[in-house]
Order: structure tokens, then C-alpha cells, then sequence
């Protein structure tokens, strides 16, 4: 019999009508409301939606658009946006501005968001007219490089695929981006558009055997699964499930379905993607493994490698356990792209099996991250957040900033909506607390919230019927909702509330027009240590992490340009041994922490911070801190061993300041920002973890391309694990630098090694751009090198 399918992918309006052959596509107990049905109102939420909405407007459409007019044979209609636009990832905005636009317009219910929709998605079908096959892509030579793909010429490596920088992810925000324009904006054009592009690459892996399929995966390649999935379920057509199963990385999937986390050291993003598509193909009836390799990734991302804020990953990729410290110590927290795509899997995950620990993580990733990686004056987004002490993010800059961030932080503004309201059958499922309002048309429902939160801990829900009705409201009681003082009252009376923490109080009965909810939140101070090193800590108030701001001076780069790595806060660290502490027994710490009388959230601290200087800081909501230098995370430590203490971390800082008072220019091998800031290039190589550390090695050659900032008296440091055995040569500016045999000089241990460079090597490049390759001796390897660094000269 037919079937109607009126949710896609959480935020879906459109009415979906799958024939009659179509295979059972399942899409999960529990639906999300379509972003037109939920209306957010005065409040935090909605001001970072509105101000997206007007950051969205300044962009230029053809500029977007025409990476993929060039690639088409067409004349562009303005020069393509510079950045990552214009260094290998032409296209890549484009689909999530098309997302963000989808989003924004629905859920604002802004008319010219939708019409440019309509605009881009017409050009971008006039470009796949062009292309004749159902190609559609900005991907610089693309027609090219694909070509030599289904031939099964295939040189994949984690961040490129024959030469070009990660093509296939690129390619997912075009599919995702026409997706969004059909399923969210109702675009009709953007069906049969995406269909095309997507019988393209069926076409494209064809004559493929799945183990090449699977040697194309090693290449970055966002969630095309995800959107193959989705196709399947618009069409009814069981083959591009198959085709979602195929582009399904085995890699990450096999473990995970097994209960192994092998994540340490993975580029965290990459993954993320792959896992909804996951989720996507196990809800549309795929293998159940699936789902188990979701929840799995899930629990052990969002419990495990997750800081207070709702982020993970330093420097892109999962830090293992042995190195949380790197939170501490890095200038390159966790990346706001990965915060986004958790939420999309939390997302998909609560639509299987609506369990409240989905939406504790929802909430405190959205008012902690997300809402704190937009500016809520100029309207730039944040790559890497710090959690370092004293440090401070970098905003992108209108029309020249394009880094993946940018884009998913176009949409994240627009989406709201999306999870704040749920519902199955017979009950309504408040899952956050915002001021909004959800229409619940199949029940004839209207329930509108009221909440100042989170400066205020009480939200009031209204309810509007036509007639009176029956259903289960389902209210989520917080994980930091505890004891008797998290109440329920309906009309004015108190209602027996059997939920723990981390589960939904359920109020059945029938409703009647006016009737009214009061929950009554009581939000404490705690402090959360940071997972493995508990002398770490975080202050929160509920779910609101609270940060402390000690400066504002040399923000250096606060709001960016169009360098590749401009998205680093790159200024000067602030020694960590002079970081505010907080002294006392570690019990009662939080209460030395009292609320001021300011109506907006706002504390003191007591007589427990130390050095004295810093006795006068405020704590606020972090997403309330902008342009600044902050304090996320405190070392704590009890009167009697504050001194020991410390010593202790001026010892550790004072060598790690040194290291960077010296460095002039550094390359993390097997990390792909730093790689491709620093022109990797490379034969026969490969990259991999040891003792928790990334490295690359050759049986042939690889090479960066360092700065010398002007600099002549440098050396390369190189760091080694000492029990290797290895022959190569190092060159550098095309010259021998080095005959380098290792014989296992110091096992079991990393060691560094200094090149002098000569000057006249230097005096002979064109201008401080140094090239150092790493070349392989027959029968020997070229590496592993676990670390590159360009440093002054040390004068001993």
C-alpha cells in the first residue's frame, strides 16, 4: 500500500510519497517537528538566529556558485570568495550555505532565504545541464581526477584522493546542501537535481569492487552515506540504500559494532559524518550492526571524550586518555564542526530510542558551544575554542573566511528549532528549555513556552487545543535537575513527579485550552573535572559552563583573514603557572561560588582564587564571552598543596614557553590542517599512531614547506621514537641537509633531533618559504617523523 513519509531527517515539511515497490523505510518511533512548526521566541536562541539570518544575507550567491560554473564550462557571474575557495575546496560553502539558507528561511519564516534557494539551485541545475552526465561539483579538475577514479586509479590518502584535497567531502555538502533545499525549503527543482548527482555516483564506483570503494573511503568523505540514505527514503528505490551500505567505511564501522573504541588519535570530524550515515542506514531498515557501531560511537564520544562545554578533539583529532592534558595546554581546542554533526547524530539517535541522556548532551552542547561560536556583533564563527587558560578564539571575517566551520556554523543558527520539541503517537516531548512555541497540527495542539532560562530556573508551558484532548506531555527532568526542589505544577497543583535526573516526567491526561504547566528547575554550582585529570576543573551552573574573563590585550588575529590557518588564536600564551588557581578543600569549592544580584547570570568567588590579582573575576555564561581572554578550565589544588603545586607547573611551563619562545614554524604530520597549511606533497607514504602521537613515514618521499618568518639562525628539530631503524635523507630547499640512520638509538622513548641549516641555503630560496622532503634509502623508510618544527637556533 502507499505510504506517506512526513519527516526526513528531523526538519522535513515536505509530504513524501514512496510507490508502491518501495522497501520498508522505517524512520523511528519518534518524530522532530519540521523548524516551520516551531517558533522560537524572545531569547538567546533567537537572537543568534536572527543575526545568522542577516550574516547569510551579506553573502553573494554567484560568488558561491561559481567554482561550480567554472568547473562546468559556464562563464561565472562574479569571482569566486577567496580561502579555502580558492586553495582546493571550491564549492565546499556553497552546500552549506544552500543548507543554512533552508534553515534560516523556514524557520524565521524569511521569504528571501527561500528565493535564494530557488536562485542557487537553479544555477547549479543549469551547470549540471552543462556537465550532461548528472555532475555537479566546484571540485578544482574534477571531471579529471574522477575520471581516473572510475577507471580505479585510486591514491587515496586521509586528506586527499589522487592529488585533489578531500573531493568527496567536498562533494557531500553539495548533495547535502540540495537535499536540505528539497526536503526543508521544498524546492521541487532540488529532487530531481540531487537524484541526478546521485545516480552520477552510483555510475562513478559502478565497475568498482567494494574494496576499492573501500580505498576511496580512506579519503576524508563527510556523510555521503547519510545523504544516499535519505535519497532512499525520498525515492523508495532500495538501490541507493545499497550504494549508502557500500560508501559505509568498514574501517570505522567494524569496530564500533563490536563495542571497541579505537578512536585515539582519529581525525575526530571525519568520523563523526560517517557514524550519522550510520544511524540514517540502520533506521530505513539497514543492518542493525549499524546502529550498535551509532550508539557505541555515540556513548563513548559524548561521555568519554567530551569536555564541559560539549566539544571534543584537540587539534582535530581524539586525544587519548594519557593526553587530556592537551586541553589544557593547546591553543587549539575542539572544533565547532564536530559539536554540529554530534547533535545531528543526537538527533537521529533520539528518533530511534527517545532517551533523555540524547538531549542532556543536546543541551549543554548548543548553549555552551554552538551559541558561543557565532560574534553577536560582526557575525563571525569560531574554528578551534581553547580551553586553555587565558587564551581566546579567533572569529572568521565576513567574505573572506571559508573554513568548514563557517560553514556548518551557517546552519548550526538555523537549527534551533530542530530538536527543542519531539513527539510519537500520543505524546509531546519537551526536550529543552527556550523561550518557543511548536504547533502540533496532527493532534491540533499549540504549546507555547515561557522561560528566561538560563538566567531564570522556572518555564512555563501553555496549552492551546481546539476541543479538549488526550496525550502524554513528556517533560525531560535534566541531569542537573536534582532533589525534591525540581518540581512539576499543573494548574497552580503540585503533580507527583516520579522521574530521576536524566529521564522524562510524563503528565497524561486530557487537555483542555489554557491549561498550564510550571516546572521549576533548581540549578546549583558544581564543578566538573576534566576526564583523567581530575585536578582540572570546569564551573557550571546546571548545564551553563561559567568562564572568567582576565584580559582582553594582544588578541592577536581575534577576527580573521584569508590565510590558510588564519583560524588559529596563534598570539601569545599566557604561562600557565600564572593562571588564576582555585584554593580549598575540593568539596566545598562550589560553594565558595555565590550569585550576584545582577539580573543576568553572574558570580563571585570567595576567598579561593589565587594569585591575589585575580581575586575580583566575575563568572559568566561562556556564551557570553566574546573578544577575550578566559578562564574554562581552573587547576585546583587544597591549601596545603598549593605550593608543591605550583612549583610543579612552573617547572613543566617554563619548558614549554621556552619551546615556544623558539619555535618560528611547526608541522603535526598525519594532521590534516597543519599538513595542508604546510604543502604536504608525497609518494608511497603513509601516516599512523604510535604511543598516542601521529606520524608520518615513506617507502618513498613526502615534504612540507616551512616559513621562515625572515628568520637565518634556525635549525629542524625533528622528533623520533627512539627504537626505530631507518635510512634517509633529509633535504632541504632542494639540497642534502642530513644522511640520517637511525639504528634504535634510545628505545622505548621519543627523542629530538636538531639540523642546523645553513645560511646560504636560506639566502638561496625564494623568500621564507623552506621546502624539507624526507626520501627513503632503498630497503629502508624515510620516518616515522612524529614532529616538524623550524626553531632559532639554541645558543648552547
Amino acid at each position: 500500500m502507499l505510504r506517506l513519509i512526513d519527516r526526513l531527517h528531523g526538519v522535513s515539511s515536505v509530504l513524501l510519497l514512496l510507490a508502491v515497490a518501495a522497501p520498508s523505510l522505517a524512520a523511528g518511533p519518534v518524530k522532530l517537528f519540521a523548524l516551520d512548526q516551531v517558533a522560537l521566541m524572545q531569547g538567546p536562541l533567537l537572537d543568534a538566529a536572527k543575526g545568522n539570518r542577516d550574516h547569510l544575507l551579506l553573502h553573494d550567491a554567484d560568488r558561491m556558485l561559481a567554482p561550480y560554473l567554472e568547473e562546468a564550462g559556464l562563464e561565472p557571474k562574479a569571482p569566486r570568495y577567496p580561502n579555502w575557495e580558492s586553495t582546493g575546496l571550491g564549492g565546499h560553502t556553497a552546500g552549506h550555505y544552500l543548507s543554512a539558507l533552508a534553515c534560516t528561511g523556514k524557520s524565521l519564516d524569511d521569504q528571501e532565504c527561500l528565493r535564494r534557494v530557488d536562485y542557487m539551485v537553479s544555477e547549479l541545475a543549469r551547470c549540471q545541464a552543462a556537465s550532461g552526465d548528472g555532475y555537479v561539483g566546484g571540485v578544482p579538475d574534477g571531471r579529471r581526477m574522477w575520471e581516473q577514479v572510475r577507471r580505479g586509479d585510486i591514491n587515496a590518502q586521509p586528506f586527499s584522493l589522487n592529488g585533489r584535497w578531500v573531493p568527496l567531502y567536498n562533494l557531500h555538502k553539495t548533495l547535502a546542501g540540495l537535499r536540505d533545499a528539497y526536503v526543508i525549503a521544498g524546492n521541487g527543482q532540488a529532487k530531481q537535481v540531487l537524484i541526478d548527482l546521485v545516480d552520477w555516483c552510483e555510475a562513478l564506483v559502478s565497475d568498482l569492487s567494494d574494496e576499492q570503494v573501500q580505498q576511496v573511503l580512506v579519503t576524508e568523505h563527510g556523510g555521503v552515506n547519510e545523504v544516499f540514505a535519505d535519497v532512499a527514503e525520498i525515492t523508495g528505490e532500495a538501490r541507493y540504500l545499497k550504494l549508502a551500505e557500500r560508501f559505509s567505511h568498514r574501517t570505522l564501522l567494524d569496530p564500533l559494532a563490536s563495542g571497541v573504541d579505537q578512536l585515539d588519535g582519529m581525525h575526530a570530524n571525519t568520523q563523526v559524518p560517517k557514524v550519522i550515515g550510520f544511524e540514517r542506514i540502520a533506521g530505513l531498515d539497514g543492518p542493525a550492526r549499524m546502529h550498535d557501531a551509532a550508539d557505541f560511537f555515540w556513548r563513548t564520544v559524548a561521555h568519554r571524550r567530551s569536555i564541559a562545554f560539549g566539544g571534543n578533539s584537540v587539534s582535530e583529532h581524539f586525544p587519548s586518555s594519557s593526553r587530556s592534558l592537551d586541553y589544557i595546554t593547546s591553543r587549539e581546542g575542539p572544533e565547532t564542526c564536530n559539536t554540529y554533526n554530534m547533535l545531528r547524530l543526537s538527533e537521529e539517535l533520539f528518533k530511534a530510542n527517545p532517551r533523555a541522556e540524547y538531549a542532556d548532551f543536546y543541551e549543554r552542547a548548543v548553549y555552551n558551544h554552538i551559541l558561543s561560536a557565532r560574534h553577536p556583533r560582526h557575525g563571525g564563527y569560531v574554528y578551534f575554542t581553547p580551553a586553555r587558560p587565558r587564551h581566546y578564539r579567533v572569529y572568521s571575517r565576513p567574505e573572506e573566511s571559508f573554513w568548514c566551520c563557517v560553514g556548518t556554523g551557517m546552519e548550526s543558527h538555523g537549527r534551533y528549532g530542530a530538536f527543542l520539541y519531539a513527539h510519537d503517537d500520543d505524546g509531546l516531548y519537551v526536550n529543552l528549555f527556550a523561550p518557543s512555541s511548536v504547533e502540533w497540527e496532527a493532534k491540533g495542539v499549540r504549546l507555547t513556552q515561557q522561560t528566561t532560562f538560563p538566567d531564570g530556573g522556572v518555564s512555563t508551558l501553555k496549552i492551546a487545543v481546539d476541543t479538549p484532548t488526550r496525550f502524554a506531555l513528556r517533560v525531560r527532568r535534566p541531569w542537573w535537575a536534582r532533589g525534591e526542589a525540581f518540581q512539576i505544577l499543573v494548574n497552580g497543583a503540585a503533580h507527583d513527579v516520579a522521574a530521576e535526573p536524566t529521564s522524562y516526567a510524563t503528565i497524561e491526561r486530557e487537555w483542555r485550552h489554557g491549561d498550564e504547566v510550571e516546572v521549576r528547575l533548581p540549578m546549583a554550582i558544581t564543578l566538573e573535572p576534566l576526564m583523567n585529570r581530575e585536578e582540572y576543573a570546569a564551573v557550571l551552573y546546571g548545564p551553563i559552563v561559567l568562564a572568567a574573563v582576565t584580559g582582553r590585550e594582544d588578541l592577536d588575529g581575534v577576527v580573521a583573514g584569508e590565510g590558510r590557518m588564519d583560524h588559529v588564536a596563534s598570539g601569545a600564551l599566557r604561562p600557565l603557572d600564572e593562571a588564576p588557581m582555585l584554593i580549598g578543600e575540593r568539596d566545598e569549592l562550589s560553594d565558595r561560588i555565590a550569585r550576584t544580584e545582577a539580573p543576568d547570570l553572574e558570580f563571585t568567588i570567595a576567598g579561593a582564587v589565587r594569585p591575589d590579582k585575580f581575586t575580583d573575576l566575575r563568572l559568566v555564561p561562556f556564551y557570553r564571552v566574546h573578544d577575550a581572554r578566559y578562564m574554562l578550565y581552573w587547576r585546583t589544588a587544597t591549601p596545603a598543596e598549593y605550593e608543591r603545586v605550583l612549583a610543579e607547573n612552573r617547572a613543566a611551563e617554563a619548558q614549554r614557553m621556552a619551546l615556544d619562545r623558539i619555535t618560528i614554524d611547526r608541522v603535526a604530520p598525519g594532521e590534516q590542517q597543519s599538513e595542508v597549511e604546510h604543502g604536504y606533497r608525497g609518494e608511497n607514504t603513509s601516516t599512523g599512531i604510535w604511543r598516542d602521537r601521529r606520524y608520518r613515514h615513506a617507502d618513498g618521499w613526502f615534504s612540507y614547506t616551512l616559513d621562515t618568518r625572515g628568520e637565518r639562525d634556525i635549525a629542524l628539530r625533528l622528533t623520533y621514537f627512539g627504537s626505530d631503524r631507518r635510512h634517509f635523507d633529509i633535504l632541504a630547499g632542494g639540497e642534502l641537509l642530513e644522511e640520517v640512520r637511525l639504528e634504535a638509538p634510545e628505545p622505548d622513548r621519543f627523542l629530538q633531533r636538531d639540523y642546523p641549516i645553513p645560511a646560504d641555503r636560506l639566502d638561496a630560496i625564494e623568500g621564507d618559504a623552506l621546502t624539507v622532503r624526507f626520501e627513503a634509502k632503498p630497503g629502508s623508510m624515510a620516518g616515522g617523523i612524529f614532529e616538524v618544527r623550524l626553531i632559532k637556533k639554541p645558543t648552547e
